[in-house]
């Protein structure tokens, strides 16, 4: 059951890699780019550097997030990620949801995976609950993603080529003023988190509420060896969120 598990660790990191986003709880008519108290410098603007960094901030502060992901992409061979959902504890550091992809050629849904106390486990078909070592299989313990050294907000402050975009309506009730920011991420930032990524880099375009929460994020790029480029957004319903994750029995 070696390629499983290198499938579901592979699947686990692009969910956390992309776990940059999150959804807002309250928001404004102002878009980001108008809030003052995130001009660090204090020269009267607000730069898509300054509102990055803010983001970052809000995530390395969270206590946990709700996070989804999707793609609408599907490679021709090879085994990949379709969805994913679940729960990142930043303190103590814990995870636990399920994914769903193609596993071995055969579509593979809701497989649970949990990460407490440095153990990751997954429930593989008919096996039951096995334990696994992420890094034997280029992926990161998803507990580990909310890490404000080493987890995935890095990935925002290190966005280059930043530019703001028109402000839109989004959120649940289309009531929240969203900005979105485009930038490229480095491969080798990438690869801090994902070894085995492929890509020189990879383009990343994030959507920012009025206070400086990331509400989403749409990262593209060569995430598995031998497929073409995929696009993967995710979204995050619950900020703050506090939950007792324990390993399954």
């Amino acid at each position: 059951m070696t390629l499983p598990l290198r499938t579901i660790a592979a699947a686990v990191l692009v969910g956390g890699l992309t776990v940059v986003s999150v959804a807002a709880c309250s928001g404004g008519d102002d878009p980001v780019t108008e809030n003052k108290e995130l001009d660090d410098d204090g020269d009267g603007d607000v730069s898509p550097e300054e509102i990055l960094a803010a983001a970052k901030q809000k995530l390395d502060e969270t206590s946990g997030v709700e996070v989804s992901l999707g793609t609408d992409d599907e490679p021709d061979d090879g085994d990949y990620l379709r969805e994913a959902e679940g729960t990142i504890i930043a303190e103590p550091a814990a995870f636990e949801g399920e994914v769903t992809g193609r596993v071995m050629g055969v579509n593979a849904s809701d497989i649970g995976v949990v990460s407490v106390d440095g153990d990751v486990f997954v429930e593989v078909p008919v096996l039951g609950w096995q334990t696994y070592d992420p890094t034997e299989f280029c992926a990161p313990d998803p507990a580990q993603l909310l890490d404000p050294e080493t987890g995935v907000s890095p990935i925002l402050t290190a966005t280059e080529n930043l530019e703001a975009g028109e402000s839109e309506l989004g959120g649940e009730d289309n009531d929240e003023t969203l900005t979105p920011f485009t930038g490229t991420v480095p491969g080798d930032t990438v690869r801090n988190i994902l070894p085995c990524a492929e890509g020189d880099d990879f383009d990343a375009t994030y959507r920012i509420d009025a206070d400086g929460r990331l509400t989403d994020a749409e990262i593209t790029g060569e995430f598995f060896s031998g497929m073409d480029a995929i696009t993967y957004t995710i979204e995050v319903q619950e900020y703050d969120v506090e939950k007792d994750i324990t390993a399954p029995e």
